[in-house]
């Protein structure tokens, strides 16, 4: 009898420390928790039960973008400086995820086109601040590391014209790869990201059209006159044009999946690499659980379910917030962004040229008498 009672104990000690482990909220850091991305990561994870923390150079996110939501107020916004190394978090976590990154191009007119980057601020706002990220989080006892990225798609139609971009890119991963190791480092590359008032109809529009039956017609098309080739070259940028964009909160569930600790190896497989820095020489990607795209971003999310299907918002068109008339057009994604026009007056000046070539309207006619 003795004996039993024992054993009862011992079992239900077990059974009330097993629920404690799985019911016991988890500390997630969301690095540019305030931005586009990171603010509805920041909401998922809250709805997850998570506690959670936001460090980003504006600290709390403007009142427009919240609208005074619940989750907001449960999130504690930290504010970070550009150049801060020494930053340390109130609290250990559990996991972290950075959603820092930008292409922004420089203001100035750069050569013929006007449109140039800065490689050397590209790899320090990409690469050394997300490092430093990395560091921070690991000091403050996280396990798991969850960054964005871009597409193989992207990365290999920008590895030349923006080096620093994708270099910086490869430092955090690398970085994160060390510190965390690849099975705990999980990277998502999305293409393009649309939703919540950010071109909504016009990201699920583009979406149909690069999915459309035409359009694969001429990408595969392309391919196999390509294929037909000696020497047989991929064309990167029309692969990246032609890549499916995805839907912002899909990306926010699959990011948090990962600091959840939900997404494993068996679901993701080997990295591609195929890499070339601008040397020629192979540069490779660390293996990491690296979900490449918006196929494959959208399987892992239906399979983890980290949210249930039906408080999800996938259905942007129905489910946009009008913006609150203080809000920055399009959630702030042009802001920067002005350079992007400098090729237009350059590339309409060559495509009158070349309209004028093939009309003939150089062409004089000189009538002898």
């Amino acid at each position: 009898y003795i004996d039993e009672m024992v054993l009862i104990v011992i079992t239900t000690s077990l059974i009330f420390l097993t629920f404690l482990c799985i019911t016991q909220a988890l500390n997630v850091a969301v690095f540019g928790g305030s931005g586009f991305v990171g603010r509805r990561v920041c909401s998922t994870l809250v709805k997850t039960g998570c506690n959670v923390v936001s460090i980003s150079r504006s600290g709390a996110p403007p009142s427009y973008y919240t609208n005074d939501e619940e989750w907001a107020k449960k999130v504690e916004w930290l504010k970070i400086n550009d150049n801060e190394d020494k930053f340390e978090l109130p609290s250990s976590i559990d996991a972290a995820v950075s959603c820092v990154g930008t292409v922004d191009p420089v203001d100035e007119w750069v050569q013929l086109f006007g449109l140039g980057f800065d490689n050397d601020k590209l790899r320090k706002e990409n690469g050394d601040v997300n490092e430093n990220f990395c560091k921070i989080a690991k000091e403050a006892g996280a396990k798991r590391f969850v960054f964005v990225s871009v597409s193989y798609e992207v990365a290999k139609a920008l590895e030349g014209p923006i080096a620093g971009y994708l270099d910086g890119k490869r430092q955090a991963e690398h970085a994160a790869a060390e510190l965390f190791g690849n099975e705990n480092t999980v990277v998502v590359g999305p293409s393009l990201i649309y939703g919540g008032n950010r071109f909504p109809k016009l990201g699920k529009f583009y979406r149909s059209f690069v999915e459309s039956a035409p359009a694969k017609a001429y990408v595969g098309g392309n391919d196999f006159l390509r294929s037909l080739s000696a020497a047989p070259l991929e064309d990167w940028v029309e692969k990246m044009l032609f890549s499916s964009p995805i839907d912002v909160d899909t990306v926010s569930r699959v990011i948090s999946a990962g600091a959840l600790d939900m997404i494993e190896r068996d679901m993701v497989g080997t990295r591609k690499q195929e890499f070339y820095g601008t040397d020629g020489k192979p540069v490779f990607y660390d293996d990491v659980l690296y979900l490449d795209g918006a196929k494959e971003i959208e399987r892992i999310d239906k399979l983890v379910q980290v949210v249930p299907s039906e408080e999800r918002t996938t259905k942007v068109s129905k489910k946009t917030t009008p913006p609150n008339k203080n809000q920055p057009y399009a959630e702030g994604a042009l802001i920067g962004k002005k350079p992007y026009l400098f090729p237009i007056p350059a590339i309409g000046v060559f495509l009158y040229i070349f309209w004028a070539v093939a009309t003939e309207q150089f062409v004089q006619v000189q009538v002898v008498s």
